[in-house]
């Protein structure tokens, strides 16, 4: 690639950066994505995986109170729920096979911060932002009726509960799914893409084109561009720091962790998920997932530790099954029953007036920084990757003009062959059979056994893998990817250290 010349270079292959490779590539840019992992490797991986309605945005300890005495934050409110509620339609309308509808129930209690009023508002509200094609199916149920719903009879103090709001949600695939449909079609549409890339900013050169460094499985080259987006994350202040040093540069990501644990409940439960506030005023759900689990979280704490290795430590854990015990103590869980955990951090935007970052979406152009046409996103969560892709691309048109022709972007999910013929993976699971893996390795960028088995199948987030079964998956994609044996080995073994990394019992689990 040493010499090639590109309109933008999208440093970042998480959720936001493929959308906006996707988006320019369909504007008529020249696109080249790469991220140093896999796609969605980082963040994107990590989210609690909830399309939702916009809600949460008006949750505050006393709403009445706190929206009266600042009419600016209720109309940020308003505006990120309208966003959450155009985004719900838009996926559930051209994504429905990689979504999972369930019934979200919200208990209002007689000594809470939330009356049943404000849930009726709140909602009379939400429904009048977003789209009526894909309705809220909003109910407000009294104590009694409530109770009788699987999951709602296992809340803690039942004769305090005043009643349950119950409305339609969805729980995303696993969230790189959407990340790779989104970088296949950027790629259908002319955009190159690399993973397993590192990207460096070098300097500009003397016609103001940025030039790039890259580094990964091809070697060594510098690309130019007109311009830069800085997609990485968590990790864009690092991608600013060669071009503006150790202790010069602005200060734009703050990150707060989400931990995370998965539980296996009853089945009748699998429809059914619980909203409710935990003891610091913040959301905690208990949501179906894949595989049959429920997952439960997330905390929300400054994280200022090692981004390249975020794991749910002893303190989270005990956190969410204290609070869980709380909300659904007729659940009865301990430690013994996590199956899996999982935390990610938020590239949220760094400001001294919001201590845990700024939620906004924010895009901020570098060039007060002495970066001209370098463009980061903060912010971003995965749910309105679309419109964020969109927004990065106004931004991109207001400084650099597209040298090729618009086309369309194509958002129908990328599904895997009908080959019903071919054996499954495992048994009794027929929606990924051993003839997918090649597929997907051969036309999906993925370049390890365990971005197949997660990022772009999910079998290791729907089953707990055997040795057996990723030795099996192993085979089956050697002939594709060139592996002998030694490489097959080496594959097994990281894959079962990414299952054993997920699947790891809770700390100091009894």
């Amino acid at each position: 690639m040493d010499g090639q010349r590109f309109d933008i270079v999208v440093i970042g292959g998480g959720i936001n950066g493929a959308s906006s490779a996707q988006h320019l590539a369909a504007e008529g840019y020249t696109v080249l994505l790469v991220d140093k992992g896999d796609f969605a490797s980082g963040s994107s991986s990590r989210s609690t995986r909830m399309l939702h309605c916009g809600l949460r945005y008006f949750e505050t300890p006393n709403p009445v109170r706190d929206f009266l005495l600042s009419p600016r934050r209720f109309r940020t409110a308003l505006t990120m729920a309208k966003a959450s509620m155009e985004t719900r339609a838009e996926l559930v309308t051209d994504s429905s096979d990689r979504l999972m509808p369930y019934t979200l129930c919200f208990p209002i209690y007689k000594d809470g911060p939330y009356k049943p009023w404000h849930l009726d508002f709140g909602f009379k509200i939400l429904g009048g932002l977003g789209p009526k094609s894909v309705p809220l199916d909003y109910r407000r149920l009294s104590s009694e009726e409530a109770c009788r719903l699987p999951l709602v009879n296992e809340l803690a103090d039942p004769a305090q509960l005043r009643s349950v709001a119950t409305f339609r949600e969805y729980m995303l695939d696993w969230p790189e799914r959407f990340c790779i449909d989104a970088v296949l079609d950027a790629e259908r549409m002319g955009a190159t893409v690399r993973n397993y890339t590192t990207a460096r900013l070098i300097d500009r050169d003397g016609s103001g084109h940025w030039r790039v460094g890259l580094s990964g499985a091809e070697g060594e080259s510098v690309v130019t561009a007109s311009a830069v987006l800085n997609m990485a994350g968590i990790w864009i202040d690092n991608v600013n720091r060669p071009v503006l040093g150790e202790t010069d540069g602005k200060r734009y990501i703050l990150g707060t962790k989400g931990a995370h644990i998965a539980v296996q409940l009853p089945p009748e439960y699998h429809d059914y998920g619980i909203a409710a506030v935990n003891s610091i005023g913040e959301p905690h759900y208990c949501l179906p997932s894949q595989g049959g689990y429920h997952h439960i979280g997330p905390t929300e704490t400054i994280y200022e530790g090692n981004i390249e290795d975020i794991r749910v430590n002893t303190a989270e854990v005990d956190f969410l099954m204290a609070e869980t015990r709380n909300v659904l103590p007729g659940l009865g869980l301990d430690k013994s029953d996590v199956v899996y955990s999982w935390a990610g951090v938020r590239p949220l935007t760094y400001d001294p007036a919001f201590p845990k970052g700024n939620r906004s979406r924010e895009i901020h152009d570098l060039a007060d920084q002495g970066m001209p046409n370098v463009l980061a996103m903060t912010a971003g969560p995965v749910m309105s990757h679309r419109s964020a892709g969109r927004d990065m691309t106004a931004a991109v048109r207001r400084l650099v003009a597209p040298s090729g022709a618009a086309q369309s972007p194509d958002y129908a999910p990328r599904m895997l062959p009908d080959e019903t013929n071919a054996l499954p993976v495992i048994d009794g699971d027929d929606s990924v059979r051993l003839s997918h893996l090649g597929y997907v390795a051969e036309t999906e960028h993925a370049r390890a056994l365990s971005d197949i088995l997660f990022a772009r199948t999910g079998l290791g987030y729907r089953h707990r893998l055997t040795d057996a079964q990723i030795r099996k998956a192993a085979e089956a994609v050697s002939a594709h990817l060139g592996w002998d044996d030694a490489e097959i080995h080496r594959q097994v073994d990281a894959a079962k250290t990414r299952r054993d990394w997920l699947h790891q019992p809770a700390p100091d689990a009894e």
